[in-house]
């Protein structure tokens, strides 16, 4: 299994490498990036999220979702938990990095190669409560001001709208014409090289110089790729009568690195932007290693 994780990981870096050479050929511009990663945000991952949802009900199913759902908001306690103790107010953007991961561009990938496309379904919850939290308690870890917690933003947003329309599909199952699940699954099928495409946008603007001079992206890179996983995992194995393959899901997200959304808040409430940046890109580099290691403790561990 570790295998086709190390190859799904090698093949996403080459579609970074298409992004980091569209850039540097000036064949994509910085607007480009930006308008790339809002098609990304608004349109192709909700339509991800739909199309898991798109799927038979049944009781097993709907049990199988309420756990993951549980699993999920254990895994990002511990997460924001371990990044408040090693960072707490003193490094805003370190502790939102650490506590918050690139679940929809990596996690989404990863988890469809080494689990296949079903196990997706168990993924969707764990990107719609992410959302939410990054735009409460995320923004105000950055800012300290609970002003700029804003509940509209959270019920427009479109991850947050795809899941709760998914569910409805879902448990309601309500019909839906065979060209628009055609079309939804073809344009959810664009999330993987979109994704890393932009990943690359943002190591284009990074020299290696800058970004492994980031003394206090090392911390958050650790935290973010080794700290939280094992805690996460310690977690997880209290729970024996999960099924399998949710606890694999939820341990495969919260191994990702960094999510990009922290290079966006940064930029929107004037932190460091190039150190939020550096977390990104320095992390997203050295998951290659981190990710398949811990996999392959995963498999050990719960005896996959």
């Amino acid at each position: 299994m570790e295998i086709i994780l190390l190859k799904q990981i090698c093949t996403m870096f080459l579609l970074i490498g298409a992004g980091v050479l569209l850039v540097k050929k000036g064949l994509l511009s910085e607007q480009g990036g930006k308008d790339l990663g809002n098609i990304l945000l608004r349109l192709v991952i909700p339509c991800v999220i739909i199309k898991t949802y798109i799927t038979e009900y049944s009781p097993e199913r709907a049990v199988n979702l309420a756990a993951s759902m549980g699993l999920t908001v254990a895994a990002l306690a511990v997460a924001m938990g371990v990044s408040y103790l090693f960072f707490g107010t003193r490094k805003r953007i370190e502790n939102f990095g650490a506590a918050f991961c690139n679940v929809g561009f990596i996690g989404i990938p990863l988890v469809q190669a080494v689990l296949g496309e079903g196990a997706v379904f168990y993924l969707a919850s764990f990107i719609a409560l992410l959302n939410i939290l990054q735009w409460t308690y995320g923004v105000l870890i950055m800012t300290g001001d609970r002003e700029t917690v804003r509940l509209k933003i959270i019920f427009t947003n479109p991850v947050i709208l795809s899941f709760l329309a998914g569910i409805l599909l879902f448990f309601l199952q309500i019909p839906v014409p065979q060209v628009i699940t055609n079309t939804v699954s073809s344009i959810g099928s664009m999330n993987t090289p979109l994704a890393m495409i932009i990943l690359g946008t943002y190591l284009a603007k990074m020299s290696w110089k800058e970004m492994f001079a980031a003394k206090s992206a090392y911390l958050c890179t650790v935290v973010r790729l080794i700290v939280v996983p094992l805690a996460t995992l310690l977690v997880l194995c209290l729970f024996p009568g999960v099924k399998l393959e949710i606890r694999q899901v939820i341990l495969i997200g919260c191994s990702t690195p960094v999510g990009a959304n922290i290079a966006i808040f940064a930029r929107q409430y004037d932190k460091d932007y190039k150190l939020s940046v550096a977390t990104v890109c320095l992390s997203t580099v050295l998951c290659i290693i981190t990710v398949p290691l811990f996999y392959m403790l995963v498999e050990r561990v719960l005896g996959v």
